[in-house]
């Protein structure tokens, strides 16, 4: 049932076929079952960062339809301002193009621009053409500082997760931002708040009962309603529900207490 190779080199020996192939499947092969319940999406990396003026989509690993891609850091500002001013677009991926060197075989996906009306695609962010830039994690207004459109827009950006995808991290840390400032923060907070601090990310599903748990409706129609409904969560208030009246305690008379059994009276006491 279970099965470990090991490799051995021979001193001044020559690899052979047999032995380059096992040590190109063990990784693909670990990644394949280590990430197999989880769905399309950026596994690790690919993060929205700013440098001076520039917004950058720093190096990662995503998987695609089962498949895994290295991507490289890449300047989105540069990217950005080849589109139209004006007008509404996305970022997506386009199709791989192969190429084969000396029996290596090269799959490349090119990050593209392209008009919001046009369906399908990876997204990696929305964005009107101008003077764009990240949303900031404290902002008063998250879901208005998030959609706005002097704003790149990551609410449909894909992150793998076990049973499917989630919102991406940066949105993640805004909500993590804005828990932390909460004076008096309920049970279900505290523990988004710890597997945020832990892990960065949680599942839609995790989501989902979050928002429950605060008495808030979930709203699972789009994404921007989900984010809607998380951040009422968020901003419900605990409140602890007391009976309304308080009932005290009884006070025995000395008669009672002498009628259930003998009574012992100190007058030092």
């Amino acid at each position: 049932m279970l099965s470990r190779k090991e490799l051995r080199f021979e001193r001044r020996s020559i690899l052979t076929a047999t032995q380059l192939r096992a040590i190109e499947k063990f990784p693909r092969e670990f990644l394949r079952l280590n990430f197999s319940e989880f769905g399309d999406g950026i596994i690790s990396g690919l993060d929205f960062i700013e440098r001076g003026d520039e917004i950058f989509l720093t190096e990662g690993l995503i998987k695609l339809g089962g498949n895994f891609y290295f991507a490289q850091e890449i300047n989105l500002s540069a990217l950005l301002a080849t589109a139209t001013s004006g007008k509404q677009y996305k970022l997506v991926l386009g199709s791989p193009r192969r190429t084969a060197e000396e029996n290596v075989i090269t799959e490349k996906i090119s990050l593209e621009v392209r008009e919001l009306k046009e369906i399908g695609g990876f997204e990696l962010g929305r964005f009107k053409a101008g003077l764009v830039r990240l949303p900031e994690i404290d902002a008063e207004n998250l879901f208005e500082e998030f959609t706005k459109l002097s704003r790149l827009n990551l609410l449909n950006v894909p992150f793998s997760t076990r049973g499917g995808t989630t919102f991406h991290p940066l949105i993640f840390r805004a909500i993590l931002s804005r828990l932390e400032r909460k004076k008096n923060p309920a049970p279900a907070d505290c523990a988004l708040m710890i597997q945020l601090a832990d892990f960065g990310s949680v599942s839609m599903s995790a989501l989902k009962i979050f928002v429950a748990n605060k008495g808030v409706e979930w709203r699972g129609d789009s994404r921007e309603n989900i984010f809607k409904s998380v951040l009422k969560a968020v901003d419900a208030e605990w409140e602890i529900v007391l009976p309304e009246k308080i009932s005290a305690p009884k006070e025995f008379s000395k008669s009672e207490v002498q009628s259930g059994g003998f009574f012992i009276e100190d007058d030092d006491c």
